[in-house]
Protein backbone atom coordinates (compact mmCIF):
# COMPACT_ATOMS: atom_id res chain seq x y z
CA UNK A 1 0.00 0.00 0.00
CA UNK A 2 1.47 3.50 -0.96
CA UNK A 3 0.63 7.28 0.55
CA UNK A 4 -3.03 7.37 0.71
CA UNK A 5 -4.12 4.83 3.32
CA UNK A 6 -7.72 3.61 4.00
CA UNK A 7 -10.45 5.26 2.09
CA UNK A 8 -14.03 4.46 2.44
CA UNK A 9 -16.89 5.76 0.82
CA UNK A 10 -20.53 5.21 1.13
CA UNK A 11 -20.12 1.01 2.27
CA UNK A 12 -23.06 -0.43 3.14
CA UNK A 13 -23.69 -4.00 3.62
CA UNK A 14 -27.59 -5.51 3.78
CA UNK A 15 -28.01 -9.07 4.71
CA UNK A 16 -31.38 -10.41 3.22
CA UNK A 17 -34.14 -9.01 1.24
CA UNK A 18 -37.38 -7.88 1.25
CA UNK A 19 -38.86 -7.49 5.21
CA UNK A 20 -36.32 -9.73 6.59
CA UNK A 21 -33.76 -7.60 5.25
CA UNK A 22 -31.13 -6.54 7.52
CA UNK A 23 -28.86 -3.00 7.30
CA UNK A 24 -25.76 -3.76 9.13
CA UNK A 25 -23.51 -0.95 7.30
CA UNK A 26 -25.19 2.18 5.78
CA UNK A 27 -23.41 4.35 4.09
CA UNK A 28 -19.80 4.29 6.23
CA UNK A 29 -17.52 6.85 4.90
CA UNK A 30 -14.27 6.62 6.88
CA UNK A 31 -10.28 7.94 5.87
CA UNK A 32 -7.25 6.13 7.99
CA UNK A 33 -4.23 7.96 7.07
CA UNK A 34 -0.61 5.62 6.66
CA UNK A 35 0.35 4.63 9.85
CA UNK A 36 -2.32 5.95 11.77
CA UNK A 37 -3.75 3.50 14.26
CA UNK A 38 -8.12 3.33 14.37
CA UNK A 39 -10.46 1.30 17.38
CA UNK A 40 -13.81 0.55 16.05
CA UNK A 41 -16.03 1.10 19.46
CA UNK A 42 -19.70 0.17 19.33
CA UNK A 43 -21.95 -2.46 20.93
CA UNK A 44 -22.01 -5.55 19.67
CA UNK A 45 -24.19 -6.12 16.40
CA UNK A 46 -22.98 -2.76 15.41
CA UNK A 47 -21.44 -3.38 12.26
CA UNK A 48 -17.27 -3.33 13.44
CA UNK A 49 -16.89 -7.07 11.78
CA UNK A 50 -18.67 -6.64 9.26
CA UNK A 51 -16.69 -3.11 8.54
CA UNK A 52 -13.45 -5.00 8.73
CA UNK A 53 -14.34 -8.20 7.00
CA UNK A 54 -15.57 -6.00 4.04
CA UNK A 55 -12.41 -3.82 3.83
CA UNK A 56 -10.62 -7.39 4.01
CA UNK A 57 -12.48 -8.27 1.15
CA UNK A 58 -13.67 -11.50 3.14
CA UNK A 59 -17.34 -10.69 2.29
CA UNK A 60 -19.05 -8.73 -0.23
CA UNK A 61 -20.33 -4.75 0.21
CA UNK A 62 -23.76 -4.47 -0.91
CA UNK A 63 -22.67 -1.04 -2.07
CA UNK A 64 -19.98 1.64 -1.92
CA UNK A 65 -16.35 2.13 -2.83
CA UNK A 66 -13.28 1.42 -0.75
CA UNK A 67 -9.42 2.43 -2.23
CA UNK A 68 -6.16 0.90 -0.41
CA UNK A 69 -3.19 3.46 -1.50
CA UNK A 70 -4.13 4.19 -4.58
CA UNK A 71 -5.81 1.25 -5.76
CA UNK A 72 -9.56 0.98 -6.33
CA UNK A 73 -10.39 -2.63 -4.55
CA UNK A 74 -14.52 -2.49 -4.79
CA UNK A 75 -16.52 0.50 -6.05
CA UNK A 76 -20.11 -1.16 -6.52
CA UNK A 77 -18.31 -4.61 -7.43
CA UNK A 78 -14.75 -5.73 -7.03
CA UNK A 79 -11.93 -4.40 -8.97
CA UNK A 80 -9.45 -6.69 -8.10
CA UNK A 81 -9.47 -9.63 -9.78
CA UNK A 82 -7.57 -11.75 -7.48
CA UNK A 83 -8.87 -11.12 -4.12
CA UNK A 84 -6.83 -13.82 -2.53
CA UNK A 85 -3.45 -11.94 -3.73
CA UNK A 86 -5.31 -8.72 -2.44
CA UNK A 87 -5.60 -10.41 1.07
CA UNK A 88 -2.42 -12.28 0.73
CA UNK A 89 0.00 -9.50 0.13
CA UNK A 90 -1.77 -6.21 1.35
CA UNK A 91 -4.34 -7.10 4.13
CA UNK A 92 -2.80 -8.42 7.31
CA UNK A 93 -5.45 -9.91 9.48
CA UNK A 94 -5.28 -9.99 13.92
CA UNK A 95 -8.48 -12.23 14.15
CA UNK A 96 -9.95 -12.93 18.00
CA UNK A 97 -8.35 -16.08 17.99
CA UNK A 98 -4.85 -16.39 17.54
CA UNK A 99 -4.98 -18.75 14.77
CA UNK A 100 -0.88 -19.98 14.94
CA UNK A 101 0.05 -23.16 13.95
CA UNK A 102 0.68 -25.31 16.64
CA UNK A 103 3.66 -27.11 15.33
CA UNK A 104 5.31 -24.35 13.81
CA UNK A 105 7.93 -22.57 16.71
CA UNK A 106 7.58 -18.53 16.63
CA UNK A 107 10.37 -17.85 13.70
CA UNK A 108 8.23 -19.99 11.25
CA UNK A 109 5.01 -19.19 12.42
CA UNK A 110 6.29 -15.64 11.53
CA UNK A 111 7.93 -16.51 8.05
CA UNK A 112 4.74 -18.67 6.61
CA UNK A 113 2.94 -15.51 4.73
CA UNK A 114 6.33 -14.01 3.31
CA UNK A 115 7.01 -17.76 2.17
CA UNK A 116 3.18 -17.77 0.65
CA UNK A 117 4.22 -14.84 -1.60
CA UNK A 118 7.13 -16.41 -2.86
CA UNK A 119 10.26 -14.86 -0.86
CA UNK A 120 12.64 -17.59 -0.29
CA UNK A 121 12.72 -20.05 2.77
CA UNK A 122 15.79 -18.85 3.94
CA UNK A 123 15.45 -15.40 3.90
CA UNK A 124 11.73 -15.34 5.09
CA UNK A 125 13.07 -17.49 8.37
CA UNK A 126 15.60 -15.05 8.45
CA UNK A 127 13.19 -11.48 8.99
CA UNK A 128 10.72 -14.08 10.16
CA UNK A 129 13.39 -14.47 13.55
CA UNK A 130 14.48 -10.95 13.56
CA UNK A 131 10.80 -9.63 13.47
CA UNK A 132 10.12 -12.02 16.45
CA UNK A 133 12.89 -11.65 18.50
CA UNK A 134 13.12 -8.22 18.13
CA UNK A 135 9.50 -7.63 19.16
CA UNK A 136 10.50 -9.50 22.33
CA UNK A 137 8.21 -12.65 20.75
CA UNK A 138 10.69 -15.62 21.93
CA UNK A 139 7.78 -17.84 22.97
CA UNK A 140 4.68 -18.83 21.55
CA UNK A 141 2.78 -17.57 25.02
CA UNK A 142 2.70 -14.30 23.34
CA UNK A 143 0.21 -15.82 21.06
CA UNK A 144 -1.77 -12.86 20.10
CA UNK A 145 1.41 -10.73 19.38
CA UNK A 146 2.49 -13.62 17.00
CA UNK A 147 -0.16 -12.82 14.68
CA UNK A 148 0.04 -9.48 14.44
CA UNK A 149 3.97 -9.88 13.85
CA UNK A 150 3.22 -12.65 11.42
CA UNK A 151 0.69 -10.24 9.51
CA UNK A 152 3.23 -7.70 10.25
CA UNK A 153 5.89 -10.14 7.97
CA UNK A 154 3.32 -11.07 5.70
CA UNK A 155 3.79 -7.65 3.47
CA UNK A 156 6.51 -5.15 5.05
CA UNK A 157 5.20 -1.68 4.91
CA UNK A 158 2.72 -2.17 2.16
CA UNK A 159 0.36 -4.02 4.67
CA UNK A 160 -3.02 -2.85 5.84
CA UNK A 161 -3.59 -4.46 9.14
CA UNK A 162 -7.38 -5.09 10.55
CA UNK A 163 -7.77 -6.15 14.07
CA UNK A 164 -10.30 -7.70 15.83
CA UNK A 165 -8.97 -8.37 19.33
CA UNK A 166 -11.51 -10.03 22.01
CA UNK A 167 -13.37 -7.54 24.21
CA UNK A 168 -13.53 -9.88 27.04
CA UNK A 169 -9.38 -9.34 26.69
CA UNK A 170 -9.09 -5.65 26.49
CA UNK A 171 -11.68 -5.63 29.57
CA UNK A 172 -9.65 -7.65 31.83
CA UNK A 173 -6.37 -5.74 30.41
CA UNK A 174 -7.90 -2.39 31.70
CA UNK A 175 -9.31 -3.99 34.65
CA UNK A 176 -5.21 -5.07 35.53
CA UNK A 177 -3.88 -1.66 34.91
CA UNK A 178 -7.06 0.36 36.71
CA UNK A 179 -5.64 -1.93 39.95
CA UNK A 180 -2.02 -0.82 39.54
Amino acid sequence: MKGKGIRIEGVSKRYGEGDTAVDALKHVDMQVAPGEVVGLIGPSGSGKSTLLKCLGAVIDPTAGRMTLGDQVIFDDGWKVRDLRALRRDKIGFVFQAPYLIPFLDVTDNVALLPMLRGIPNGEARSKGFGTAHGAGCATPCQRHAFTALRWRAAAGSHCTGLGQPAAGNIGRRTDRTARQ
